[in-house]
């Protein structure tokens, strides 16, 4: 039985130490801040534009020890931090499910099924690795949750700029994936 994809939920970017491209993304595409999580290591911030969202890890602390996959909740680490998008969710109605059906065929998965809870509900994850070497994908139930993005972030109550650029940015509808690796060493 194969498993419901029912969209993309949202695209995280990986950020070496002191890059600002979350500030870039809010700036120059008039995507708005619309909840934030942050440890003394890492801060995600997720931006929106429609239903488009961007989930922007930074790291706050220099170095390959300014970061592990514990401090990213619905993600993980990619070594190297390439500055690039890393990670894809999707939606999907079974992620018990699906992580099943994924590990029998051989996929690897970081982040086995994982509830998070707080005051708007719970949503259930998981993280599975890609073939494309630098790319993973969050599975994602949040049909029980009902807070602004998803549990262990706080909204950012700010006034909504002006998307005066003329561009209507609804979703995301393709996605292109640049492996790092390429002949034969992607090939197996």
């Amino acid at each position: 039985m194969a498993a419901l994809l029912s969209r993309p939920c949202f695209i995280s970017l990986h950020m070496p130490y002191r890059k600002g491209w979350a500030q870039d993304l809010a700036n120059t595409f008039c995507f708005q801040p619309v909840a934030m999580r942050e440890t003394p290591r890492v801060r995600q911030l997720a931006l929106r534009r429609g239903s488009a969202i961007f989930l922007v890890n930074e790291r706050l602390v220099p170095g390959p020890a300014g970061a592990s996959s514990r401090d990213f909740l619905y993600d993980v680490d990619p070594r190297p931090t390439l500055g690039t998008a890393s990670n894809v969710c999707f939606e999907v109605d079974d992620v018990p499910g699906l992580c099943k059906q994924l590990q029998s065929r051989g996929c690897s998965l970081p982040v086995p099924p994982t509830e998070v809870r707080d005051d708007g509900g719970s949503v259930t994850y998981g993280v599975a690795s890609s073939v494309v070497g630098n790319i993973s994908h969050t599975l994602l139930d949040r049909s029980r949750y009902r807070g602004p993005f998803l549990p262990g972030f706080q909204p950012i109550q700010r006034a909504p700029s002006a998307t005066g650029d003329g561009i209507k940015i609804t979703h995301f509808d393709h996605i292109t994936y640049l492996p790092i690796l390429s002949g034969p060493t992607l090939r197996q």
